[in-house]
């Protein structure tokens, strides 16, 4: 992509020529505070947004929320997204390969995971081709990362569709607050090579500037048996961010284009019948730019205006996109009276693309289409009694061309009995629209082997079965209905505890009606394809039911020594046997974490994260596999010898030399194993 490299060739000369800028003496200019000095009283009154759509303090928010700071994300040592999120209670997070990942928040997990909603800066960041996220294509760069924040449970309400297990809100510094000039690099085995460097000017008193590059390379893993796996993974990329503030207005803007390539492989399902493996290269060109204008009238009423651009060129070796996407919203947000804070708003947003399979392994239905959501949405926080019991209503209509309808409807109750406690009760309902590849596309999986009485044989005879799962406009909406609980609260200055609980009802969720007559296939005349339809249109609905328990504790042991830690259980109870999700695969029932940071110095951190992750089975592939249970440590030392340099050494998986996490469905590529890894890192700011 010439642009991207041409973008970065000159972020990389800015940033070359401002060594020698001196520090910025301003508040504005001075280094964020290290999130693990703030007192726990600071963190509870940490701002955060996804959950209203409006400023609140983490204390008095009516659901299980966690901000992971870019403090966090730099001491935790992350090299990207997926692994970042890591920190949060509650995900899931299974690294398939070096390039792909299965994240998921309270179950249905898997490669094509699709009940959870991530934004960038509220653009949204999932495809309609299945609803879900490319995260080998979502390489945001964590240097760039102001906060990421994570609402575990249902939020429709306000963010509409596909928020149905969760929000993942990625927030990015502004121009303002970045440093003045940064670069940072990393090597090691694993990740061979990352590059980044970034440039913040001063156009204006009241308008600031910032424009970033990024270039990273991973190499291949293993795949068993020690064979060289082909999942490398290239990311190149150049952005921009404008903030301007003057009086009562406030505008950004801001984008990127970004290059990924991913690495992998399809196996062969039997020999002499599926083709032979097939080595393949994911790819894709993403460009966008975004715009958000903020007024404050005298009257105290905020508007907001926002519109974003996006044009996408994806190709995933079964299947290519190019698609083009405008999203518009209006937000108000005021008050009436004392006892009312009323935020409601409206959006459309027009997608347009062009699909195209891949023979033999996908077909595609319509190979143009255009479609149009509109939304509305309201919802107000009621004040029931002044510090003590605040009621949340609220809702939100939308309107897409594959679905009805929506009405996902929202009710919180906090209480608070004093400053140190909090506890809350919210019911919600949730929907997944259907997606693009549910409603059009054909795909072909691996050949099964059977055996088969035909009339007039002595026997059962050995056949071939090739599955050919087909899409259906019938495909209806997933509904979700949910209740939560929770308790936060801080028994002293130095520790506190956060305890959810949940149980939810989903309808209509997808699954495959296998086809009761075979076909001849031409191929030989022992090969036949097996029609099998993809739907949710199912008497009765298919259900599932989730039920789980989540436990956060912050503890600072002394001031130089801080310990987080999370404990969470989920039991999935699936429709019934002969129609089952394929989404129960990759839900582990139990995970844990414990993240130990400690400045044994003011110059030297050491920071050990402890991680365990429940066994898991996979549905697709047959016979049904399933994955051990398996424990994970990263360690990470630094030196900041001054303010502007620190070097990082930082290791990853370090309790055994590989383990497997998760496996590839329902296209199977090589199992690949999570292996150990090492790299260091050094950051300049200027």
């Amino acid at each position: 992509m010439p642009l991207v490299r041409t973008l970065i060739s000159i972020v990389l000369t800015i940033a070359a020529q401002s060594g020698a800028i001196a520090a910025r003496n301003s508040v504005d200019g001075a280094a964020d505070p290290d999130f693990f000095d703030l007192s726990l009283e600071q963190l509870m009154d940490v701002v955060v947004t996804s959950v209203s759509k409006r400023e609140q303090l983490l204390s008095n928010t009516a659901a299980a929320v966690h901000v992971i700071t870019a403090e966090d994300i730099r001491r935790s040592g992350a090299t990207n997204l997926p692994e970042a999120l890591r920190l949060a209670p509650g995900v899931h997070v299974a690294q398939f390969s070096n390039n792909r990942w299965s994240v998921s928040i309270r179950g249905f997990g898997g490669r094509y995971a699709n009940k959870l909603l991530v934004l960038q800066d509220g653009r949204s960041l999932y495809t309609p081709l299945y609803s879900g996220v490319f995260w080998e294509f979502q390489d945001i760069p964590l240097e760039t990362i102001e906060r990421i924040e994570i609402v575990r449970g249902p939020g429709a309400s306000i963010w509409g569709a596909n928020a149905v297990n969760g929000v993942i809100n990625i927030i990015t510094r502004s121009a303002r607050g970045a440093p003045d000039g940064q670069l940072a690099m990393s090597a090691g085995d694993s990740l061979r090579g990352s590059l980044f460097a970034s440039r913040s000017l001063e156009v204006a008193p009241d308008t600031h500037l910032e424009v970033h590059a990024k270039s990273q390379y991973v190499t291949p893993s293993s795949a068993l048996g020690n064979d060289k796996a082909r999942d490398f993974w290239r990311t190149r990329q150049a952005g921009f961010r404008l903030d301007r503030s003057a009086d009562d207005d406030t505008f950004r803007l801001q984008g990127s284009v970004r290059n990924s390539a991913a690495g992998d492989e399809l196996t062969q399902g039997t020999p002499g019948v599926d083709p032979v493996p097939l080595g393949y290269t994911s790819s894709a060109d993403t460009a966008y730019v975004l715009g958000r204008w903020e007024h404050l009238d005298a009257n105290g009423t905020t508007h907001a205006l926002q519109s974003y651009f996006e044009h996408t060129e994806l190709d995933i070796g079964i299947a290519s996109e190019q698609r083009h996407t405008l999203d518009i919203e209006y937000q108000q947000q005021r008050s009436l009276g004392s006892q009312h804070q009323v935020v409601w708003g409206a959006g459309w947003r027009y997608s347009e693309d062009r699909v195209r399979g891949a023979a033999p392994y996908s077909l595609i239905k319509g190979e143009r289409d255009r479609t149009n959501l509109f939304s509305l949405f309201v919802q107000d926080e009621i004040t029931l009694v002044p510090e003590r019991w605040t009621l949340t209503l609220g809702s939100r209509l939308e309107h897409h061309d594959y679905s009805d309808l929506t009405f996902q409807p929202n009710a919180r109750l906090l209480f608070t009995p004093d400053t140190r406690h909090s506890l809350w009760a919210a019911v919600a309902r949730a929907a997944r629209t259907p997606s693009r590849g549910e409603r059009s596309v054909t795909a072909r999986l691996p050949a099964q082997q059977q055996e088969i009485q035909f009339p007039g044989a002595p026997g059962p005879s050995p056949i071939h079965v090739i599955p050919y799962i087909t899409g259906s406009t019938d495909f209806r909406t997933e509904e979700l209905d949910a209740l939560d609980l929770g308790w936060r609260t801080s028994w002293n200055r130095n520790f506190s505890t956060e305890l959810a609980a949940y149980h939810y009802r989903y309808d209509h969720l997808r699954a495959t009606i296998p086809g009761t007559q075979l076909i001849p296939s031409g191929i030989r005349p022992d090969v036949f394809l097996l029609p099998s339809m993809l739907t949710n249109a199912l008497s009765p609905p298919n259900r599932a039911r989730s039920t789980g328990l989540e436990l956060s504790a912050d503890w600072h042991v002394t001031p130089n020594w801080r310990l987080q830690s999370s404990y969470s259980v989920m039991h999935l109870r699936l429709p019934e046997p002969s129609r089952p999700s394929e989404f129960s695969e990759n839900s582990p029932e139990r995970m844990f974490s414990l993240r130990s940071a400690f400045k044994p110095t003011a110059k030297l951190q050491w920071d050990v994260w402890l991680r365990h992750t429940s066994a898991t089975n996979t549905f697709f592939i047959a016979p049904r596999q399933r994955i051990p249970a398996h424990w994970a440590v990263d360690m990470r030392l630094a030196w900041q010898p001054n303010k502007t340099v620190e070097l990082a050494l930082v290791g990853q998986n370090l309790f055994d030399s590989r383990h497997l996490e998760t496996i590839m469905e329902p296209l199977e590529s090589p199992l690949t194993e999570v292996e150990r890894s090492v790299y260091l890192r050094a950051d300049f700011r200027f």
